[in-house]
């Protein structure tokens, strides 16, 4: 069975035509001629070359975030820019047009509002006071009385402990009365009842519990009579006022047009300074011309990172197996070579022009230059895996069946199949993991199948 091949990459300081041997001469009759390579260690890369484009990892469109009149327009699509260049410019003697006529806006609606507020008179800043209060005078009232439930109960559990605890001792002190062994603790369980009885009418925390009753009861107190007060108010002064209803549309509608008003003067205040490359890049859109009248919202222009250069790649199922983020390559552009590093793997398949499944990944380059013009096709070598000091053979060498792989061993005249392992490969050379030694001289034929045990010759 042949070996498939494919382009390789051998790295180290053996190079393939020193090392073959096809100086050597197993002279014999009718036999295969055969070719030979001695197993050397030395140093392997294993690549994958894809095709690509040219894409640049970010860009920034910019919209008009007012409405306004396009002065100077100073680049074309595909034109480069520096950070920092001006690329669109506005009228600026609309842009103060129009900031007056907001700042007016604002100092119209506020007066409107103000003259409307205080026509409501006297009666209408009370009614306001008393609805407030009552608000408020619900919540303490509601809050109060839920403390003092709370503090009752907790004076209530206190005195049932100190009760239950003086009765375990009454019944202590009777179990002991007249035992003479017993004197001393009786006289212990007396002082610990009386202890008890104090504590139960004036211990530390019975009286500072029943003192916040005594104020949480007369602060309910207060805040009831305030309420009844602000009742009497609210209903006295509940006509000729403004409802809060009005009040809060007036409000609102003020607030609107002063928040409209003083974003469209920061708008204008923006589009004063102009539109502004934030970094290298290049033109890669532009809707506007000189003298064109924007509207908010519209697309102005796109600027693409010259800083931040991708290639965009598609590998099939096969390279794909070998690739990961981080890897090393390089991308070959025209006669320019740029090194990168694999950033992005999809975790999807797509199809491509053949209508092939592939996978979609980005190389981003380390040091792009000005050279760099996005869309043009390039070439991406991918290191995928590298070893050194490995026994290498050529790929032509190798035969792959369903369950193994092997190679043919020269034993004097003669070929004898050997089962290897291998590892890393690229287009030309191998890996040998397991089943050659250095020194082993393998052979192959390039048209015929070897078998165990026949007689060869190594080409001339």
């Amino acid at each position: 069975m042949k070996n498939r091949k494919k382009r390789i990459l051998l790295a180290g300081t053996l190079a393939l035509s020193t090392i073959a041997i096809a100086s050597i001469r197993l002279s014999a009759g009718a036999v295969l001629s055969v070719n030979a390579y001695i197993a050397a260690k030395d140093s392997l890369s294993q690549t994958v070359e894809l095709n690509g484009s040219l894409d640049s990892a970010y860009s920034k469109s910019s919209y008009a975030n007012a409405a306004v009149c396009v002065k100077t327009v100073s680049v074309k699509v595909g034109d480069t820019v520096k950070k920092g260049d001006l690329l669109i410019a506005f009228d600026e003697d609309r842009i103060d047009y129009q900031t007056a006529l907001a700042e007016y806006e604002i100092q119209a609606s506020d007066g409107n509002y103000k003259n409307t507020i205080e026509s409501g008179s006297r009666t209408q800043s009370l009614y306001h006071e008393a609805t407030y209060n009552l608000s408020i005078l619900d919540q303490q009232i509601a809050d109060t009385e839920a403390a003092i439930l709370a503090m009752e109960n907790v004076l209530m559990k206190r005195k049932a402990e100190l009760t239950a605890e003086g009765a375990r001792l009454q019944v202590s002190i009777l179990d002991i009365a007249g035992d003479p062994k017993e004197e001393e603790e009786y006289r212990n369980l007396q002082k610990l009842a009386q202890n008890n009885a104090y504590e139960l009418q004036a211990g530390d925390d019975i009286v500072g519990m029943q003192e916040e009753l005594n104020r949480l009861n007369a602060a309910l107190a207060e805040y009831r009579t305030y309420k009844a007060e602000m009742v009497s108010q609210k209903a006295a002064t509940n006509t000729s006022r403004i409802t809060s209803g009005q009040k809060t549309q007036l409000e609102a509608l003020n607030e609107k047009t002063r928040l409209t008003a003083e974003e469209e003067i920061r708008n204008l205040t923006i589009a004063r300074e102009g539109i502004h490359a934030e970094f290298d890049g290049i033109v890669t859109a532009l809707d506007v011309e000189e003298g064109m009248e924007v509207t908010r919202g519209m697309h102005l222009i796109t600027v693409a990172s010259s800083e931040d250069i991708i290639v965009k790649c598609s590998a099939n199922k096969y390279d794909i197996a070998d690739i990961s983020v981080g890897q090393t390559a390089v991308t070959r552009v025209g006669h320019a070579s740029y090194p990168g590093k694999v950033t992005r793997i999809e975790s999807m398949t797509g199809v491509d022009v053949n209508n092939a499944s592939n996978v979609g990944l980005e190389v981003r380059l380390e040091a792009p230059d000005d050279s760099i013009i996005l869309g043009l096709d390039s070439k991406t070598t991918i290191n995928t895996a590298s070893q050194e000091n490995v026994i290498c053979i050529p790929r032509d060498a190798v035969v792959e069946s369903d369950d193994c792989s092997y190679v043919f061993v020269a034993d004097g005249k003669k070929a004898v199949s050997r089962k290897i392992e291998t590892g890393i490969k690229n287009d030309d050379m191998i890996e040998v993991i397991s089943g050659l030694r250095e020194g082993d001289v393998v052979v192959w034929n390039d048209e015929t199948d070897l078998t165990d045990g026949m007689d060869v010759k190594v080409n001339q």
